[in-house]
């Protein structure tokens, strides 16, 4: 077939040029008859032509409507294989609110503003779950060793979850209309749970039924009725440790209520003079203390109610000049000094002071074996014009201790072993629960050291800028990472273990080593190994180091070290990062220690002269000096958030500058990823920073490529030079990209062309072709510039276009050119055109200028272009140019910016570009060896080698690894086929046919982020919408596969989500924490056994023992109440329309599944018995007649021996 069409082409061209030879004019009446004649010819050859061409693209439909079919029979996935799932949820949880623990199965949970709940267990067991409608948790209590916890939300609604299933459910739920409940209290051991609502009355919920009670304690009974105003919220709720049957209630104004729960009515009352904060129990039961807003604390004992006992302010002696030197200098442990302890305090009454305290916001009266009672609590610092840090106070005896926090206390919460609140409690740990973070402090160590957290919940230690993720990671880079960060670690915690140990974990569903990289504000980059369920950070690499920012820099808002753009090659451990001040760095790894000095290479603006790079033994602080200094402007606002089309309108000579400079000096360089080239890219002015948008590289090849919002870059990582700057507009021309602009760029804004010098010390090398040379001299000679501006007339530079003129493109030599560029390139678009995609690949096409190595352009008008890269020889590719030059073929049928490009074979086997390994970095020979196609998945045998002969034709194009274009060679290789995936639609295309499109796809909503993966050894595109939809779709059909809301529709989520092969991908679903999903459904339902369980089985402490003489003489002994009795129906109904049931579906589809499997099998069981009931019932009647019959005959034997018994002998 192909033949046939390339012969019916060379025909169609035939017959075209003889048209267009003939003479070109007008009929007229004085025309010559063999004018008419020729023209005469002309019509019938344009005629004949005509249907030629009819003919022509009749056979090409059927061979392409053929292709189809073959394309589509490879196809073997199904929307059955797909199923979206959540897998895990690591970080901190964001805006926490309050936290729970139980102690018996060692958990403890987190509640959050967004209506989520952490529930943490041993180190690998980690469990979110999250509210239906996402109302902030108020307060979490765990039903100890039950596996529930019941939670209250600011809707006014109290959940019951079952933490005993793997995924946690809610079971029950009741809603309250009528007044809003500001906290609950569940006693040990009981069934019924107070809630204290604004209007300061308390409400009974049964939580077996989760019913509401009819017993009510209102305000006005438990206020004294001398009191006039109304005591505000309840802000306290807890039962006497000594007697069950009193309640002590706190309001908000101060006024406190020991309530008889028996009696239903006050014991005694207690009255603060500053509003209450929080209050706790002393495990007699004899005395409780209160913290007050005041920064003060005040104890009350049973018997006594008219004053306190005690009145303390415990921070009031904190001397406050060295408090503030102990928080700058991070200090976290401050006491007081000998003499000045809270015991030598005023006690009853504190002493007047014009000093004003923060409110203590919670406190905590525990005890401990062997040793004094702690006192704990949060806040009471003084006011002081200076910022305060936040602090946890431990109060011991008559020692203080001040441990200060980095961020502000939320909450806390003592660890203790028993849940009997009678019991002296050994107290040995407190979980203080941070704005940012969890932090456990050991209570028995020397200076109160801190427990080394097990969970990775410092993600967010920099704001999470960028993330990457690779799901199919070599096992051997994340040992070499965990060896390497394994001495970065932390020193000055507690030797012992973290406290909490409840809960098992499993091991992941996937076998497949998973790295994800962080990109943080600071300029740092965190390595985490997502291997298993858990998250274990490896690695963290700082880049800030590198660089120091210039003193004249203007832009003191941005965060110039910012992370932007990651990039790793797994295979060879390249990696490149991107910051936000235009700068990149490329790192490789080394296990041992070095000490070099590092190259740079300042990339000059786009549209502003060149000069020359830096060459790797100077430092660009001493090569240019408008690095030093910003370039003098006129007209330069001061107003760096304008656009700067001022400063550029007096179209004044454009110069670099530099606002960071790196530094080059020689310095010992840790074993781990060690600095092999910095590139500075130059601002295009004082306030604009030069945008990194897309990276590519390549280890095979020894090359690295990167686009901005103005054009490309392309640079030897081998060579350590830049081997191309060109602007965006410039790739629609055709001829040696190589050959830059002229350093005279002065003469002629239209025909700016420069060369670039690669080093000093190096020769330039012979000129091959006119059209495709590499000009490499020291100065930039009038030869060089003569040759480089026949390859095109660039477009006009942008200060022109600033200046209010608008730049007029130069004619440029494309294979094809379609009305979709002419509207993508009109000034409606409200931006210019960038590079926001880069692939290295080898491809192998019909069309000449596609064979051998290409880069692949993605810009955001949605053009693609390829741009063709020529290696030197093995033996000289550290010594000669490598050549870059423009194809001179465009794609522009797409909709949106580029968003991912795949490769694929005639199998529709993915196709990945050839990396080199890192074991092999080293070796001479490595590089031609290793470049070799891969394909994912997929072992390219002998057999499929003949396959692809049979199905191809033999291409003859040069090899990538000649530095002439005279060697060539014959691969046989099928077709090759280009997926692009745009913002609004996709397409499929045959390198060999680049005009037709063989499938397409538009989509309602625009991609937000997009990627050609592998599932189950096919390839597919999987993306995610700007409404919060993942999709995915088919390669090569485009066949919707799923098409489900998962996501929330928030663009910074959105932006973070990463898709890595087999289905499974990550994203940010808050500023600190990282989602792992999965749109397989093989996967979600092999990741259920991976969860392992928070609940296990254990076996209840023993309750304390009472002395025999104190039960006796009832001292200390605990009383009693049957809370059944006292809340239950003899109590009356509660009132209606107080609180209402939720109905919900408490069975989730697999539980529902399981039910109608164990109803069906208990009917067969009840079939069975039935039937066995009927047989036994025949037996039992068998039985029976067989009885009846053996008892008539016994009866007639009977008789007959009566019969016979009174004959004489001689009768018978």
């Amino acid at each position: 077939m192909r033949p046939t069409l390339a012969i019916l082409n060379a025909l169609i061209d035939f017959h075209t040029k003889a048209a267009v030879g003939t003479d070109n004019c007008h009929y007229g009446i004085g025309c010559p008859a063999p004018v008419r004649v020729r023209r005469t010819a002309r019509r019938v050859m344009d005629k004949a032509g005509r249907k030629i061409r009819a003919a022509f693209e009749g056979l090409q439909s059927l061979w392409n409507n053929n292709q189809h079919i073959d394309l589509q029979s490879v196809e073997t996935l199904t929307p059955e294989d797909f199923a979206v799932s959540e897998i895990a949820c690591h970080g901190f949880p964001y805006q926490p609110t309050c936290l729970a623990y139980d102690p018996v199965q060692k958990l403890i949970a987190i509640g959050t503003q967004c209506g989520a709940i952490r529930i943490l267990g041993q180190p690998g067991v980690n469990v979110s779950i999250r509210h239906p409608n996402k109302s902030s948790v108020i307060q979490l209590q765990f039903i100890f060793n039950e596996g529930a916890v019941i939670s209250l939300c600011s809707d006014c609604c109290i959940h019951m979850w079952n933490i005993r299933l793997k995924r946690p459910e809610i079971v029950h739920s009741l809603r309250f209309t009528r007044e809003k409940l500001t906290l609950m209290y569940l006693p040990f051991q009981s069934n019924w749970l107070y809630l204290g609502t604004e209007k300061g009355n308390v409400h009974v919920v049964s939580i077996e039924t989760f019913t509401l009670s009819g017993y009510v304690i209102n305000w006005n009974k438990a206020i004294d009725m001398s009191q006039k105003h109304h005591p505000g919220t309840v802000v306290h709720l807890s039962e006497c440790p000594s007697d069950d049957s009193k309640l002590l209630i706190g309001y908000e104004c101060g006024t406190l209520v020991l309530w008889d729960l028996k009696d239903k009515s006050v014991d005694s009352r207690y009255q603060c003079m500053q509003r209450l904060r929080s209050a706790c129990w002393h495990c007699d039961g004899k005395q409780f203390m209160c913290a007050l807003s005041n920064g003060s604390l005040m104890t009350w004992t049973m018997k006594k109610t008219t004053e306190p006992t005690d009145l303390v302010i415990p921070l009031s002696k904190l001397d406050c000049k060295s408090f503030n030197s102990a928080a700058a200098s991070g200090a976290g442990n401050t006491k007081l000094p000998e003499g000045e302890t809270a015991g030598s305090q005023q006690r009853v009454q504190a002493a007047p002071s014009k000093q004003f305290y923060r409110p203590i916001d919670k406190v905590d009266w525990c005890t401990q074996r062997g040793s004094e009672d702690l006192v704990l609590f949060s806040g009471g610092t003084p006011f002081l014009n200076s910022e305060r840090p936040p602090c946890i106070t431990i109060m011991r005896g008559k020692s203080v201790s001040v441990l200060e926090m980095e961020h502000p206390v939320i909450t806390f919460i003592t660890l203790w072993d028993t849940p009997y609140i009678t019991e002296e409690q050994d107290c040995s740990a407190v979980a203080v629960l941070l704005q940012n973070d969890l932090v456990a402090i050991d209570l028995k160590s020397e200076g109160c050291l801190c427990f080394e957290n097990p969970y990775s919940m410092n993600i967010h230690d920099s704001p999470v800028t960028c993330c990457t993720y690779l799901s199919d990671c070599p096992i051997d880079l994340i040992r070499a990472l965990y060896a390497i960060g394994s001495k970065q670690k932390k020193r000055g915690y507690t030797s012992k273990n973290w406290p909490l140990t409840g809960g098992v974990w499993s091991s992941s569903p996937s076998s497949d080593p998973e790295l994800v990289i962080t990109g943080h504000l600071d300029g740092s980059v965190k390595f985490w190994d997502f291997s298993s369920v858990s998250l274990q950070i490896l690695y963290r690499l700082r880049t800030a180091k590198f660089f120091e920012i210039d003193e004249s820099c203007v832009r003191t808002d941005l965060n110039l070290f910012s992370i932007t753009h990651i990039l790793l090659c797994a295979a060879s451990r390249y990696l490149a990062v991107s910051g936000m001040a235009g700068h990149i760095v490329l790192f490789k790894f080394n296990r041992q220690e070095s000490s070099a000095e590092v190259p740079v290479l300042q990339i000059q603006a786009f549209g502003s002269p060149l000069y020359h790079h830096v060459s790797p033994d100077k430092s660009p602080a001493n090569t240019s000096n408008s690095a030093k200094t910003p370039p003098c402007c006129t007209n330069t606002s001061a107003n760096f958030s304008s656009l700067d089309s001022d400063s550029c309108s007096s179209l004044a000579k454009p110069v670099s500058y530099y606002p960071v400079k790196a530094k080059t000096a020689s310095t010992k360089r840790a074993c781990g990823y060690q600095t092999d080239l910095i590139c500075l890219n130059a601002w295009p002015s004082l306030s604009l920073p030069e945008a990194i948008s897309a990276m590519a590289l390549n280890s095979a090849y020894g090359l690295f490529a990167y686009g901005t919002d103005q054009g490309l870059v392309v640079v030897d990582i081998l060579q350590k030079c830049c081997i191309t700057v060109l602007e965006t507009a410039e790739l629609y021309g055709t001829g040696d990209a190589t050959s830059l602009r002229s350093p005279k760029g002065g003469a002629a804004l239209n025909e700016k062309i420069a060369s670039f010098d690669i080093s000093d010390n190096r020769q330039s090398s012979e000129k091959q072709d006119s059209a495709t040379s590499f000009t490499r001299s020291n100065t930039a000679s009038s030869e060089n510039a003569q040759h480089s501006s026949k390859a095109y007339v660039k477009m006009a530079s942008k200060s022109m276009s600033l200046a209010g003129k608008p730049p007029k493109p130069s004619p440029r030599e494309r294979t094809k050119c379609s009305s979709d560029r002419e509207s993508l390139d009109s000034p409606d678009m409200g931006f210019e055109e960038g590079v926001c995609y880069l692939e290295f690949i080898e491809n192998s096409s019909r069309i000449e200028q596609l064979n051998g190595i290409n880069l692949w352009v993605g810009t955001t008008y949605g053009t693609v272009i390829p741009v063709n890269i020529k290696l030197p020889e093995q033996e000289q590719r550290l010594d000669s140019p490598v050549q870059v030059t423009i194809a001179g073929i465009t794609l522009t049928k797409q909709c949106g910016f580029i968003l991912s490009i795949g490769f694929l074979d005639s199998q529709c086997n993915m196709l990945l570009p050839p990396v080199k390994f890192f074991k092999e970095l080293d070796q001479e020979n490595s590089l031609a060896k290793n470049r070799v196609l891969r394909r994912a998945n997929t072992l390219v045998t002998s057999v499929d080698v003949e396959g692809m002969q049979s199905k191809s034709d033999t291409l003859d194009f040069s090899s990538s690894s000649s530095s002439s274009g005279t060697e060539k060679k014959e691969w046989n290789v099928a077709e090759q086929y280009i997926v692009i995936c745009a913002e609004r639609s996709s397409r499929v295309l045959s390198l060999s046919n680049l005009s037709t499109t063989l499938f397409n796809f538009k989509y309602d909503f625009p991609f937000v982020q997009a990627s050609v993966i592998t599932f189950n050894a096919k390839p597919i595109i999987a993306g995610c919408f700007s409404n919060g939809r993942i999709a995915a779709y088919s390669i090569p059909s485009l066949r919707p596969l799923i098409d489900v809301p998962f996501f929330p529709p928030n663009l910074h989520c959105l932006e973070t989500v990463k898709f890595g092969h087999q289905g499974t991908g990550v994203y940010m679903c808050s500023p600190t924490e990282l989602l792992k999903f999965a749109i397989s459904a093989h996967f979600v339902q092999d990741s259920k056994d991976a969860l392992g369980s928070l609940y296990l089985p254990c076996v209840m402490p023993q309750p304390p023992k009472t002395n025999f003489f104190k039960e006796l003489f009832n001292i200390n002994s605990r009383n009693t109440v049957d809370r059944k009795e006292l809340f239950g129906e003899s109590c009356g109904k509660p009132l209606k329309n107080v609180a209402q049931r939720i109905p919900m579906q408490t069975l989730s589809a697999e539980v529902s599944q399981k039910k109608v499997n164990t109803t069906n099998e208990v009917a067969k069981a009840r079939l069975a018995l039935h039937e066995r009931g009927e047989k036994l019932s025949e037996v039992e009647d068998r039985t029976t007649a067989l009885l009846d019959s053996t008892k008539s005959y016994a009866d007639q034997m009977h008789e007959i021996m009566l019969k016979q018994k009174n004959k004489k002998w001689y009768q018978l």
